[in-house]
């Protein structure tokens, strides 16, 4: 252990021990629905734990934590924040900063509400068994952790703090967001019936040029909020391939899981980047890449642990009828993809955002969400598995006749509604009572 370098860190990160505020350029723009989420948890006897694809804002949300608990006349020095790689080499155990904080502070976290956040904690090791300790010591203190490899905080989780620990996902930003980042906020209804979607679309279509504006903009670019920072397109996406993907592959997947082959992880990112919103088997992509088939298997794991990417499978109740049935794979970021194939493909695009916007939707609800797509002699681009599954059809072009796919769905699970994402059609169609909902991409994310 380094005390002194700890010491020194200490006092300098958490500088708002002395001026009790915090840094303009360390808020950002609040995302006002991660902190009351996590406000809302905090009074449980959990560990909070925030996880989610790297640069998606973790770090900026802790900060807006903070100032939140300054406003509520928490003591600023009952606040402190550690980031965990910047302490590699220097501090091995939790136990440690603890002890040095409150010999620096003269605070005992034992007997006092002291608020430990711990940002990218998945690089220290054992740090399950070090949280454990302060749990069953019944330490009074609360601790909020963060990590990028979502799959590896599960499982170590799972071995020692399970029931003790609360996950929330946070996404770069959803299209809601991107607009009021751009200073453009919109209050959007809790209902997706069709009279309140017509309602709030007929509200909004004074604003709508602006809107559609932003709207293509946020397919160029993606959901990363460091793009409000650098707005110039050609240097952002020299920032999110040289930077940003460098560090999910190698910080958060050949680090973390000790990577034999990261030329063939780089080679893998670039060929899904490519292939996002189709299908693809094990097999043919082991053979594109020239790569064993379990490898390709374990290192698409590790891609989705990451948040790079998500996979779909088929929707059948049978487990087995899945596995032997092509998946599709989707990049998670658009921004990202868009910079590393330069695609002007706009189909491909509004699918990929639609997708994720779904599937963030969906983990609100189910932490373990699995999100299908449907074929039979037509296609179903997205299933919401619920009591009654939903069709999602994803058509973005002025007349999206062909939804043979949608009505074939319908029919056989008898669901009574499903919906087609298009371009710009809103209107209502009823077949034997099967309600079909077709929305312009831009409000569908709005009100989502």
């Amino acid at each position: 252990m380094d005390k002194e370098f700890a010491i020194t860190y200490l006092k300098k990160k958490n500088y708002w021990w002395n001026t009790g505020k915090i840094d303009e350029e360390d808020k950002g723009i609040e995302r006002k629905e991660y902190v009351e989420e996590i406000l809302g948890n905090f009074g449980l006897e959990r560990i909070i734990c925030l996880t989610g694809i790297r640069r998606s804002g973790k770090t900026t949300l802790l900060f807006q934590l903070i100032e939140t608990f300054l406003k509520k006349d928490i003591s600023p020095e009952k606040i402190v924040y550690i980031k965990i790689d910047d302490l590699l080499g220097k501090i091995d155990d939790i136990r440690d900063i603890v002890s040095i904080y409150e010999e620096l502070t003269g605070i005992n976290p034992n007997d006092n509400n002291v608020i430990f956040i711990l940002d990218e904690i998945h690089f220290l090791k054992n740090w399950q068994f070090q949280l454990k300790y302060f749990i069953d010591s019944k330490y009074k203190s609360k601790f909020i952790i963060s990590g990028s490899s979502k799959t590896l905080l599960f499982k170590d989780a799972s071995e020692s703090l399970a029931g003790r620990i609360r996950f929330i996902n946070v996404f770069p930003l959803t299209f809601k967001e991107f607009i009021k980042f751009n200073g453009f906020e919109v209050h959007p209804p809790n209902k997706m019936d069709f009279g309140t979607i017509k309602k709030f679309y007929y509200e909004l279509l004074p604003k709508k040029e602006k809107i559609l504006h932003l709207f293509r903009q946020y397919l160029e670019v993606g959901g990363f909020p460091e793009w409000f920072k650098i707005k110039n397109l050609k240097q952002w996406q020299r920032v999110l391939v040289d930077d940003y993907l460098s560090l999910i592959l190698f910080k958060d997947i050949v680090f973390v899981f000790k990577i034999k082959d990261p030329i063939l992880l780089e080679k893998m990112v670039n060929e899904l980047a490519f292939f996002s919103t189709n299908r693809f088997s094990y097999t043919k992509l082991s053979n594109r890449l020239d790569a064993d088939r379990e490898t390709i298997k374990l290192y698409l794991y590790y891609l989705a642990s990451a948040g790079l990417i998500f996979i779909s499978e088929v929707y059948f109740k049978s487990k087995k009828a899945r596995e032997r049935i092509e998946k599709k794979i989707y990049f998670w970021e658009e921004g990202l993809r868009k910079a590393l194939t330069l695609d002007e493909d706009e189909g491909k695009a509004v699918e990929n955002i639609v997708s994720w916007h779904v599937i963030k939707k969906a983990m609100e609800e189910k932490v373990f969400f699995q999100p299908f797509y449907w074929k039979n002699h037509y296609e179903v681009d997205l299933v919401l598995d619920k009591k009654k599954p939903i069709p999602i059809e994803v058509k973005y072009r002025e007349n999206p006749t062909d939804i043979k796919g949608l009505f074939e769905f319908v029919n056989k699970f008898d669901t009574k509604q499903g919906f087609v994402v298009t371009k710009d059609l809103l209107y209502k169609q009823v077949i034997n009572g099967k309600e079909i909902l077709f929305i312009p991409t831009w409000i569908f994310l709005l009100v989502l």
